[in-house]
């Protein structure tokens, strides 16, 4: 096999990236966009030791799940893996590629039963574009595994009124010639704009700049916020340092209507522009019920939940809890939680600041663990933690199979994973938010 040969090939699966999985003379290609059992000649871009990498050159029998992807940007955009292949299919994939998953990496033979979705497009709540400038300034995504960007015209994640919200930014941007963020030279002031909403249809936008000062900034917010009533609240965040971290540690109040306020069932949460907040709210619904559920029936008196963020787990479970501890490691989710729980007038819930696997040590009665880590999921010293305090129940929200399938390895000597479901918080891309119910196992006398 060289690089630029074409070859016939059949894709026998799709990995966990999306990609087909073919195969020639034993040695695995990869090839994007090439979906389970179509045929297609392929181009061989890149050969490793163990495998290689492949483009498609032409299909020559298609997958019946192929479908014509809805967005223009597509094939040159990072966002979404999945748009070419139909929404069934795209669920199929998750629950099959997440079963491996469990099973290779964290021996667990258990059926992932349920997948729950809702809403295939215009979903998210937040999105972050960035800005570049050819003869005009504009807004858009990165193309896939690079830093140049692209003008979005449409996208299919967020929602519609974010995109006329860029649109809307970038013709006053473009009247005010506002100086554009350059990466390379580093030139330039404007990099970015996060824009976020609740279901009440209110939005949040913050401009992220390398310095605070842009010149007719006021006429800038004030064209904005009149041509979208919409808007509550705008910032400028200022992101000085040559980093891919998108915002930095000091923002300034440009515009304030009023506070973003979003609600779950019964409860209110005040959030902040950067809190941490599952972005598909309907499918977020369906996880929390399900949390909710399983925890009525537990008879459960004191409760921890791990990597709290504003609150909103803890605040749920505090109806059905005599007593309910969220551990959270930033300080101004604790602020949020902390504010959520005096507007929601609960009393049984406390907030506590710092690491979960140095604060539970100390802790003692605990009947429930809920726990739903970043990516990287649980530390090792959390889960020995686990273990020395013999917690009866533990649910564990993971948004990465693969660490989710360690940790359950990790704690199944002294654990059952009793229930295991999935819900597509991320339609349209691999990732997939996965709901695990463990019990612990009874002393062996």
């Amino acid at each position: 096999m060289k690089v630029n040969e074409v070859l016939k090939l059949k894709a026998t699966d799709l990995n966990h990236n999306g990609y087909g999985v073919a195969r020639h003379n034993n040695l695995v290609v990869f090839v994007p966009y090439l979906l389970k059992n179509e045929e297609a000649n392929v181009k061989i871009i890149s050969v490793k030791k163990n495998y290689s990498f492949g483009v498609i050159d032409k299909i020559t029998k298609p997958s019946k799940d192929r479908v014509e992807p809805v967005c223009k940007h597509y094939y040159e955009c990072g966002g979404c893996s999945l748009l070419h292949l139909n929404y069934e299919a795209q669920l199929k994939h998750k629950l099959d590629s997440a079963q491996r998953t469990l099973k290779k990496l964290g021996n667990i033979d258990l059926e992932i039963k349920d997948i729950y979705g809702k809403d295939q497009y215009h979903y998210r709540n937040k999105v972050q574009m960035f800005y570049s400038q050819d003869k005009q300034i504009y807004s858009g995504f990165y193309q896939e595994q690079t830093h140049d960007v692209f003008k979005l015209e449409e996208c299919y994640l967020q929602t519609k009124t974010a995109s006329k919200i860029s649109v809307t930014l970038d013709k006053i941007l473009n009247k005010y010639q506002v100086p554009i963020y350059n990466e390379k030279t580093k030139a330039g002031l404007l990099r970015a704009i996060l824009i976020r909403n609740n279901q009440k249809g209110e939005y949040v936008v913050v401009l992220i700049s390398k310095e605070d000062k842009i010149g007719n900034l006021d006429r800038i917010v004030k064209e904005l916020v009149k041509e979208h009533p919409e808007i509550i609240q705008v910032h400028l965040n200022v992101n000085s340092k040559s980093t891919n971290v998108i915002l930095g540690s000091k923002t300034k109040e440009l515009y304030f209507k009023k506070k973003f306020i979003e609600e779950i069932f019964d409860l209110k949460f005040e959030l902040n522009y950067n809190s941490f907040f599952q972005i598909n709210y309907d499918v977020m619904l369906m996880l929390y019920k399900e949390i909710v559920d399983k925890v009525k029936n537990l008879k459960i008196k004191k409760a921890i939940d791990a990597y709290c963020g504003v609150g909103t787990i803890s605040l749920l479970l505090s109806k059905y809890i005599s007593e309910v501890i969220g551990i959270e490691v930033v300080f101004e989710a604790i602020k949020n939680a902390d504010n959520n729980k005096k507007i929601n007038n609960i009393k049984n819930a406390k907030f506590i600041l710092g690491k979960t696997e140095e604060k539970l040590l100390s802790i003692n009665n605990i009947d429930l663990l809920v726990v739903d880590p970043p990516r990287k999921g649980l530390e090792d010293s959390l889960i020995d933690t686990i273990k020395q305090k013999e917690i009866k129940h533990i649910i564990y929200v993971s948004c990465n199979e693969a660490t989710l399938a360690r940790d359950l390895g990790l704690l199944k000597d002294e654990y059952n994973v009793k229930e295991i479901k999935a819900f597509d918080m991320f339609p349209n891309t691999n990732s997939l938010e996965c709901l695990a119910y463990l019990e612990r196992k009874p002393k062996v006398k």
